[in-house]
């Protein structure tokens, strides 16, 4: 039974079966092989991080290493988006995951090239964009699944659950790499290990999921309809990307400013935290592996936080509006504080707590924001949330070779500065978002409604 059937079906045989069938929670598996994916694509990411200062880089050829991966991230995030809107996620993010995983391996390719020139390090900003190309729809891609799998008043807390999987993901990459690094003395068996592991999810992923519900044989028919109650009557097929209401769409641009804004600082956890800890801070190895770490376990709680209080608030006051506002509009401004706060800590305890408060306070939007993408774009929540990300990556590629020519200069301080002030401007942006305000107009006026009155006798 397809979407539009679910919802054109009478109230009576509705009540009638739901009387007689408990939904099933195939939902809830799909949600955690959604954040199972969040884990690895972390692994990929911050692993590499981890073994860049094994490389032996100079701090501006680390930023621009990095500023290649994100440069890619951000140029290819629109186009998956728009891929996964039109096409669904299940063979897409397969292709994606398994390219992310073999370009993880391909790093260590370098040491067979010959040391003349600029040869390796151009080979090693070719890899690293391939890497972005192939990381980049995977976030927009899980936006996608969570819009057809999870009702909408779960939303912020589905999205909140993936994000903590991510921060999961990058709590045990610093540890299991460092620990890697010292067992094997070498930094390319630790991210062929890593890349592994993406290729066995892909076995496992591709032949169980499937787009849809009605796709998908386990999900009975009260499951369905509990998934589609509550939002927009959609047309049929996909239909044609709203470019020209995306571009006027106040909403649109408040969401993708607020996260280029807060992904220009935030960026640095997953990329340069190691090498700044290793390089400015001058900390042993196990040192760099714990402070590179423990950021990530006050951002699981975030994520899961802040998106379980978006929909909580939304259901207890009924205003979707600020139920997705608050969380980011406080948050970015205490985190701006804390990266005021770096500047004036000595100790590997104190930085620990202030990286780990900054990280918190950047978390506790990520649910509530990937939740507005469902909101505002509904079938083209895959392009909105595409659009986001690409923002966020762009602003953080710039962040990150801005970064590495003020650590070469020796300008730490200053690093810091702009990125409070960024984490500031992003906490205004948020007043843009109107998550009432979808792309498309509600079209259950002109259909049947979803829960249609009883007739009266």
């Amino acid at each position: 039974m397809g979407s539009q059937e679910l919802l054109n079906q009478k109230p009576e045989s509705a009540g009638h079966e739901a009387g007689l069938v408990r939904p099933t929670r195939v939902r809830y598996q799909v949600l955690a092989v959604a954040s199972s994916v969040a884990v690895v694509a972390y692994l990929h990411r911050v692993g590499f991080s981890r073994a860049l200062p094994a490389l032996r880089l100079t701090s501006a050829e680390d930023g621009w290493l990095l500023a290649a991966f994100l440069t890619a991230y951000g140029g290819f995030e629109m186009p998956c988006g728009v891929l996964g809107d039109r096409l669904g996620t299940r063979h897409l993010l397969t292709l994606l995951v398994l390219g992310s995983s073999l370009m993880t391996a391909a790093v260590g390719l370098v040491v067979l090239l010959p040391h003349v020139w600029l040869v390796p390090i151009l080979f090693l900003l070719l890899v690293r964009f391939l890497f972005g190309m192939f990381q980049a729809g995977g976030f927009p891609l899980l936006s996608r699944m969570m819009t057809d799998w999870m009702p909408s008043q779960e939303r912020a807390s589905a999205q909140g659950t993936i994000w903590m999987a991510s921060r999961a993901g990058g709590l045990i990459a610093p540890l299991f790499i460092g620990w890697l690094l010292g067992l094997f003395a070498d930094w390319k068996i630790p991210l062929v290990v890593v890349a592994a592991v993406g290729v066995l999810w892909c076995a496992g992923f591709w032949p169980w999921f499937r787009n849809r519900p009605e796709e998908m044989s386990a999900v009975n028919a009260v499951e369905r309809r509990l998934i589609i109650a509550g939002r927009n009557a959609r047309p049929l097929g996909h239909g044609h990307v709203p470019w020209a209401k995306m571009l006027r769409s106040r909403s649109v641009w408040g969401l993708c400013l607020m996260y280029g804004c807060a992904g220009f600082a935030a960026n640095f956890y997953v990329t340069m935290l190691s090498s700044y800890l290793d390089k400015e801070r001058h900390l042993t190895g196990t040192q760099v592996s714990w402070l590179a770490a423990l950021p990530f376990a006050p951002g699981m709680l975030a994520c899961i936080a802040g998106g379980l209080f978006s929909d909580w608030m939304i259901r207890h006051s009924g205003n979707r509006k600020w139920g997705r506002r608050l969380n980011g509009v406080l948050s970015l401004v205490l985190g701006a504080l804390g990266w005021l706060c770096i500047n004036w800590v000595e100790g590997p305890v104190a930085l620990a707590l202030v990286l780990c408060f900054i990280f918190f306070c950047n978390d506790l939007n990520m649910g509530p924001a990937w939740a507005a993408c469902a909101d505002i774009g509904e079938r083209f929540a895959g392009t909105v949330g595409g659009a986001m990300n690409m923002i966020g990556a762009f602003a953080g590629a710039g962040g990150m070779v801005m970064t590495g020519y003020l650590f070469k200069w020796h300008q730490p301080q200053l690093v810091f500065v702009i990125y409070a002030c960024s984490f500031a401007l992003g906490s205004l942006c948020w007043l843009l978002v109107d998550a009432t305000k979808p792309l498309e107009p509600d079209h259950s006026a002109a259909e049947s409604p979803i829960l249609p009155a009883e007739p009266e006798p």
